[in-house]
């Protein structure tokens, strides 16, 4: 997906008008999004790591170079895959870290304002 195709995607929020609106968006990140894709994630490194496990026993019980060199190919991008993604998976924790840290300043924003009426 390239910049050019997220420019033409139309808002999803339109306008937040309202400390609890706001709040709520924040609250949507983790639940909507961050909890869906951080669990495709996990799923995505543990079949990565599957692979890693079973080619690397295959490799040690099966005769044949070219079969080795094969397996020995997708052993290592596969290791790479995993490192990508649990990066991917970092990165995605400090996210909704933020996300968690922002809802707690629009609540203790919210609480001064009524606190102040």
């Amino acid at each position: 997906m390239g910049g050019e195709e997220l420019s033409k995607t139309s808002r999803v929020i339109k306008d937040i008008k309202t400390l609890d609106q706001a709040i709520k968006v924040e609250q949507d990140v983790e639940s909507g999004y961050y909890s869906v894709i951080h669990e495709n994630v996990s799923y995505w490194i543990a079949v990565e790591e599957d692979v890693i496990e079973s080619y690397t026993k295959l490799m040690e019980t099966s005769p044949g170079t070219q079969l080795m060199t094969t397996l020995q190919a997708i052993v290592e991008d596969s290791k790479k895959h995993r490192a990508i993604l649990s990066h991917i998976s970092s990165q995605l924790d400090s996210i909704v870290a933020d996300e968690r840290k922002h809802e707690r300043m629009l609540s203790e924003l919210k609480s001064a304002l009524e606190k102040s009426r």
